[in-house]
């Protein structure tokens, strides 16, 4: 059965790589990675380490993932979906510094917060994007891990769902 798909929705997923692992285990979560989906065919931009890009959510098929469902309007999908072109053709550089200070303030229950100018980490853009579309993050979305992300929708147990269930309707959270 094809997976029904809409602008402003995402994914989380995990890879195995040296990286991926090292995420997961300073988050504690399963997911080390967010992508944002732009498309009904299933097309996402997504931050990588090369910056960001355009691909398809088949990049993903062998992997686990949780697609996220979010309800908002047409006019605010299309919001997201310009913010995310718009950063597609800024190749904004992935912030391998933001994310050792998440691990940092992780460990150290520290306030210190470093960033480079210019660079973005997965979930933050993903974070980002959705914000666009009138969603607000309880936090700065520099420091919103795809846990957070995930988290934030109040998605049941991955580990207990079967593979029909794995979507999630979610609702916009906005101000009066």
């Amino acid at each position: 059965m094809q997976q029904a798909y809409e602008p402003g929705d995402f994914v989380v997923t995990h890879g195995s790589d040296f990286f991926d692992k090292m995420i997961r285990f300073f988050t504690h979560s399963r997911w080390n990675h967010a992508a944002l989906i732009v498309s009904k065919e299933g097309d996402i931009i997504e931050l990588t380490s090369g910056g960001i890009k355009k691909n398809t959510i088949q990049k993903y098929q062998d992997h686990d993932r949780y697609i996220v469902h979010i309800t908002m309007s047409d006019e605010d999908r299309g919001h997201v979906g310009a913010y995310a072109s718009y950063m597609l053709n800024q190749h904004d550089k992935y912030g391998f510094l933001t994310i050792a200070t998440i691990a940092f303030k992780i460990l150290t229950k520290s306030r210190l917060v470093v960033k480079l100018d210019g660079t973005l980490i997965c979930s933050e853009f993903v974070a980002r994007a959705l914000g666009q579309g009138g969603l607000l993050w309880p936090k700065d979305p520099s420091f919103i891990t795809p846990a957070d992300l995930y988290n934030f929708f109040e998605t049941t147990d991955f580990l207990n769902e079967t593979s029909s269930t794995r979507t999630e309707k979610a609702v916009v959270k906005r101000l009066a």
